[in-house]
């Protein structure tokens, strides 16, 4: 029987596409993106936030590292005064509409939490998150936020699962993993002994609701 489950941030709870927050911020400036340059520009700018987030350990830190992440974005977009929006960005970053949720968040949480299932985020994100899910409209829902920044590991290593698993004191067997990437929210949490399940940031996190309705 499923007592907890657990949260991937970034493409589960959080649209990360561009598209979904982005055009509002462009509007407000009189400036516009070449779309058509996303496909080439966004993997290996999330290769590189996933490579250096890991440094990203104080709240100052992580707050330059979103500036770098948003000019680089905004570059590579054609952006013409991407500098100044970055720096707005930064000003501004815990505001809601930044940060887009996928389709079923918050509703699938707080009916979860409803049902009386204990909640956390396990995440490869900067030490910001909490405040994220904050400005979501999601604080106190999870009972731990469980951060790769602040542990110096990044899934999938196994050290990141179990330190969530030790902070809830729950068996893994008990527990469903929620998330996008087969790696790390699918294969890592399973060799571990939890259940888990893929969702996509286009549809979002509703399923969870059907896999834990379903008989058996």
């Amino acid at each position: 029987m499923i007592e907890a489950v657990f949260f991937d941030a970034g493409g589960t709870l959080i649209h990360t596409d561009p598209r979904a927050w982005l055009p509002r911020v462009l509007e407000r400036f009189g400036e516009a993106a070449d779309w058509s340059r996303l496909p080439e520009v966004l993997p290996p700018i999330f290769y590189w936030y996933d490579e250096a987030h890991l440094a990203a350990d104080t709240r100052e830190k992580a707050v330059e590292l979103w500036r770098d992440f948003d000019r680089r974005l905004l570059a590579g977009l054609g952006v013409k005064r991407a500098e100044a929006i970055a720096d707005w960005l930064v000003e501004h970053w815990a505001e809601e509409n930044l940060w887009p949720r996928t389709p079923g968040t918050p509703e699938v949480v707080h009916e979860l939490k409803a049902r009386g299932l204990r909640l956390a985020v396990v995440s490869n994100w900067d030490v910001l998150l909490p405040e994220i899910l904050e400005a979501m409209g999601l604080d106190g829902a999870f009972e731990t936020v469980v951060i790769s920044a602040a542990l110096g590991v990044k899934k999938p290593h196994p050290a990141i699962y179990r330190a969530a698993l030790e902070a809830m004191e729950v068996a893994p067997e008990r527990v469903l993993f929620v998330g996008d990437r087969p790696d790390a929210d699918v294969e890592a949490p399973k060799k571990l002994g939890m259940q888990a399940m893929r969702v996509a940031p286009e549809t979002g996190i509703w399923p969870v609701l059907e896999r834990l309705t379903a008989p058996g």
